[in-house]
Protein backbone atom coordinates (compact mmCIF):
# COMPACT_ATOMS: atom_id res chain seq x y z
CA UNK A 1 0.00 0.00 0.00
CA UNK A 2 1.11 3.49 -0.78
CA UNK A 3 1.59 5.89 2.10
CA UNK A 4 -0.40 9.08 1.55
CA UNK A 5 0.90 11.11 4.46
CA UNK A 6 4.32 12.04 5.79
CA UNK A 7 5.05 10.13 9.01
CA UNK A 8 6.23 13.33 10.75
CA UNK A 9 2.99 15.11 9.94
CA UNK A 10 1.02 12.18 11.36
CA UNK A 11 3.20 12.11 14.47
CA UNK A 12 2.72 15.87 14.93
CA UNK A 13 -1.05 15.50 14.58
CA UNK A 14 -1.13 12.65 17.06
CA UNK A 15 0.85 14.71 19.58
CA UNK A 16 -1.55 17.65 19.13
CA UNK A 17 -4.58 15.38 19.50
CA UNK A 18 -3.11 13.84 22.65
CA UNK A 19 -2.50 17.31 24.12
CA UNK A 20 -6.01 18.49 23.24
CA UNK A 21 -7.42 15.26 24.70
CA UNK A 22 -5.56 15.98 27.94
CA UNK A 23 -6.87 19.55 27.91
CA UNK A 24 -10.40 18.17 27.57
CA UNK A 25 -10.01 16.47 30.91
CA UNK A 26 -10.93 19.81 32.50
CA UNK A 27 -14.21 18.27 33.63
CA UNK A 28 -13.06 18.89 37.19
CA UNK A 29 -13.52 22.59 36.42
CA UNK A 30 -17.06 22.18 35.09
CA UNK A 31 -18.66 22.09 38.57
CA UNK A 32 -16.76 25.26 39.49
CA UNK A 33 -17.96 27.03 36.34
CA UNK A 34 -21.57 25.97 36.78
CA UNK A 35 -21.48 27.03 40.44
CA UNK A 36 -20.04 30.42 39.46
CA UNK A 37 -22.79 30.91 36.89
CA UNK A 38 -25.44 29.96 39.44
CA UNK A 39 -23.90 32.29 42.03
CA UNK A 40 -23.71 35.27 39.70
CA UNK A 41 -27.23 35.10 38.34
CA UNK A 42 -30.20 33.98 40.38
CA UNK A 43 -32.12 32.75 37.33
CA UNK A 44 -29.32 30.30 36.56
CA UNK A 45 -29.21 28.65 39.99
CA UNK A 46 -31.74 25.98 39.01
CA UNK A 47 -29.79 25.29 35.82
CA UNK A 48 -26.51 24.50 37.56
CA UNK A 49 -26.84 20.73 37.35
CA UNK A 50 -28.33 20.55 33.83
CA UNK A 51 -25.49 22.75 32.53
CA UNK A 52 -22.95 20.60 34.34
CA UNK A 53 -24.34 17.31 33.05
CA UNK A 54 -25.04 18.47 29.50
CA UNK A 55 -21.96 20.52 28.74
CA UNK A 56 -19.55 19.33 31.38
CA UNK A 57 -19.98 15.62 30.87
CA UNK A 58 -22.01 14.66 27.79
CA UNK A 59 -20.38 17.20 25.47
CA UNK A 60 -16.91 16.09 26.51
CA UNK A 61 -17.82 12.42 26.02
CA UNK A 62 -18.71 13.31 22.42
CA UNK A 63 -15.37 15.06 21.98
CA UNK A 64 -13.43 12.12 23.44
CA UNK A 65 -15.18 9.60 21.17
CA UNK A 66 -14.53 11.80 18.14
CA UNK A 67 -10.84 12.02 19.09
CA UNK A 68 -10.64 8.23 19.18
CA UNK A 69 -12.14 8.06 15.67
CA UNK A 70 -9.75 10.73 14.37
CA UNK A 71 -6.84 8.82 15.93
CA UNK A 72 -7.98 5.71 14.04
CA UNK A 73 -8.16 7.72 10.80
CA UNK A 74 -4.62 8.97 11.35
CA UNK A 75 -3.45 5.40 11.94
CA UNK A 76 -5.16 4.27 8.73
CA UNK A 77 -3.55 7.14 6.86
CA UNK A 78 -0.14 6.19 8.23
CA UNK A 79 -0.54 2.59 7.12
CA UNK A 80 -1.74 3.60 3.64
CA UNK A 81 -5.20 2.07 4.06
CA UNK A 82 -7.19 5.26 4.53
CA UNK A 83 -8.97 4.84 1.18
CA UNK A 84 -10.67 1.61 2.19
CA UNK A 85 -14.01 0.76 3.74
CA UNK A 86 -12.27 0.72 7.15
CA UNK A 87 -12.21 4.53 7.22
CA UNK A 88 -15.92 5.12 6.70
CA UNK A 89 -17.07 4.07 10.23
CA UNK A 90 -14.52 6.46 11.74
CA UNK A 91 -15.93 9.36 9.73
CA UNK A 92 -19.46 8.29 10.71
CA UNK A 93 -18.44 8.33 14.40
CA UNK A 94 -16.99 11.84 14.09
CA UNK A 95 -20.12 13.02 12.27
CA UNK A 96 -22.41 11.40 14.86
CA UNK A 97 -20.49 12.91 17.76
CA UNK A 98 -20.62 16.32 16.09
CA UNK A 99 -24.38 16.01 15.65
CA UNK A 100 -24.91 15.03 19.29
CA UNK A 101 -22.62 17.82 20.51
CA UNK A 102 -24.52 20.33 18.37
CA UNK A 103 -27.84 19.13 19.78
CA UNK A 104 -26.44 19.49 23.31
CA UNK A 105 -25.25 23.03 22.59
CA UNK A 106 -28.67 23.94 21.15
CA UNK A 107 -30.30 22.49 24.29
CA UNK A 108 -28.05 24.52 26.59
CA UNK A 109 -28.67 27.63 24.46
CA UNK A 110 -32.42 27.23 24.68
CA UNK A 111 -32.27 26.58 28.43
CA UNK A 112 -30.16 29.70 28.92
CA UNK A 113 -32.33 31.87 26.66
CA UNK A 114 -35.50 30.83 28.49
CA UNK A 115 -34.14 30.90 32.05
CA UNK A 116 -32.23 34.17 31.70
CA UNK A 117 -34.80 36.16 29.73
CA UNK A 118 -36.46 38.00 32.62
CA UNK A 119 -33.66 37.86 35.17
CA UNK A 120 -33.35 41.25 36.82
CA UNK A 121 -29.95 40.35 38.31
CA UNK A 122 -28.38 39.63 34.93
CA UNK A 123 -27.31 42.72 33.00
CA UNK A 124 -28.62 42.79 29.44
CA UNK A 125 -25.08 42.91 28.09
CA UNK A 126 -24.19 39.66 29.88
CA UNK A 127 -27.35 37.95 28.63
CA UNK A 128 -26.79 38.96 25.01
CA UNK A 129 -23.08 38.22 25.12
CA UNK A 130 -23.62 34.70 26.45
CA UNK A 131 -26.44 34.16 23.94
CA UNK A 132 -24.17 35.37 21.13
CA UNK A 133 -21.32 33.07 22.18
CA UNK A 134 -23.70 30.11 22.34
CA UNK A 135 -25.14 31.03 18.93
CA UNK A 136 -21.68 31.27 17.38
CA UNK A 137 -20.81 27.89 18.91
CA UNK A 138 -23.91 26.33 17.34
CA UNK A 139 -23.06 27.86 13.94
CA UNK A 140 -19.46 26.62 14.20
CA UNK A 141 -20.67 23.13 15.06
CA UNK A 142 -23.10 23.12 12.13
CA UNK A 143 -20.28 24.29 9.86
CA UNK A 144 -18.07 21.48 11.14
CA UNK A 145 -20.81 18.92 10.48
CA UNK A 146 -21.28 20.20 6.93
CA UNK A 147 -17.52 20.03 6.39
CA UNK A 148 -17.52 16.44 7.63
CA UNK A 149 -20.35 15.54 5.24
CA UNK A 150 -18.27 16.93 2.36
CA UNK A 151 -15.19 15.06 3.61
CA UNK A 152 -17.22 11.87 3.87
CA UNK A 153 -18.32 12.27 0.24
CA UNK A 154 -14.72 12.86 -0.84
CA UNK A 155 -13.57 9.80 1.11
CA UNK A 156 -16.32 7.71 -0.45
CA UNK A 157 -15.31 8.86 -3.95
CA UNK A 158 -11.62 8.25 -3.28
CA UNK A 159 -12.38 4.81 -1.83
CA UNK A 160 -14.45 3.87 -4.86
CA UNK A 161 -11.74 5.07 -7.25
CA UNK A 162 -9.02 3.33 -5.28
CA UNK A 163 -10.86 -0.01 -5.30
CA UNK A 164 -11.56 0.35 -9.05
CA UNK A 165 -7.89 1.03 -9.75
CA UNK A 166 -6.83 -1.97 -7.65
CA UNK A 167 -9.14 -4.18 -9.72
CA UNK A 168 -7.66 -2.87 -12.96
CA UNK A 169 -4.09 -3.41 -11.78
Amino acid sequence: MKRYMNKWVLLGLKVIIALVWLACLWTFAAPILSEAMAGLYSSQAAMRWPYLIIMGILFLVCVEIAFAAVWRLLSLSGSGTVFTAKAMPCVNWVLGCAAIATALTVLVSLCFLISGWHDATMPAMDYYTIALVLGVAVLAEIGFMLLMVVMKGLLRAATDQSSELEQVI
